[in-house]
């Protein structure tokens, strides 16, 4: 009985020990998810670019260097649309500058983007009728690059795109 318990306790031992990677050595998975990041396949979460969206409201985030190119499509029907392109800075919080006196901070929450319920009056140059850009909320669809640089307003023209 005590061969059959020691025998069965070094079995245990040894199926529960693994090798472990070296530190700083990728493992398979990291190595993939590297390679998906560089080839603009995937996002780093940290990291606010990639498209967003609610309804029929569309937004880029495309990174440029140290900041991010952002374009803005809120669309309610004829007549009834902004569009805005510009830049934005920052991680947990963005500071977007549409021009034209549209400067604010939009709040990030992991794949949620929200800007402030009340923004300047100068953002109401980028709209139409009575649509305006207070309050709007997107969440993330993606984080690719590509599909960001891709995405089109409600006016046609590339959002975030070079």
């Amino acid at each position: 009985m005590r061969r059959i318990a020691g025998l069965l306790a070094l079995i245990l031992a040894t199926g529960c020990s693994r090798p472990t990677a070296e530190a700083g050595e990728p493992t398979a998975g990291r190595a993939l998810e590297a390679a998906a990041r560089q080839a603009g396949m995937m996002g780093d979460s940290r990291d606010a670019a990639g498209v967003y969206a609610a309804g029929e409201n569309r937004l880029c985030v495309a990174r440029r260097g140290r900041r991010y190119d952002i374009g803005v499509s809120v669309d309610y029907g004829v007549g009834q649309r902004c569009v805005a392109r510009g830049s934005a800075g920052g991680r947990d919080s963005l500071t977007i500058d549409f021009g034209t006196g549209c400067r604010f901070t939009a709040r990030r929450d992991g794949d949620l983007l929200a800007f402030p319920t009340r923004v300047p009056d100068g953002c109401a140059s980028l709209c139409q009728g009575r649509a305006a850009l207070d309050g709007l909320m997107v969440e993330r669809l993606s984080e690719a690059a590509g599909e960001a640089a891709r995405l089109r307003g409600a006016d046609g023209e590339l959002l975030c795109g070079a």
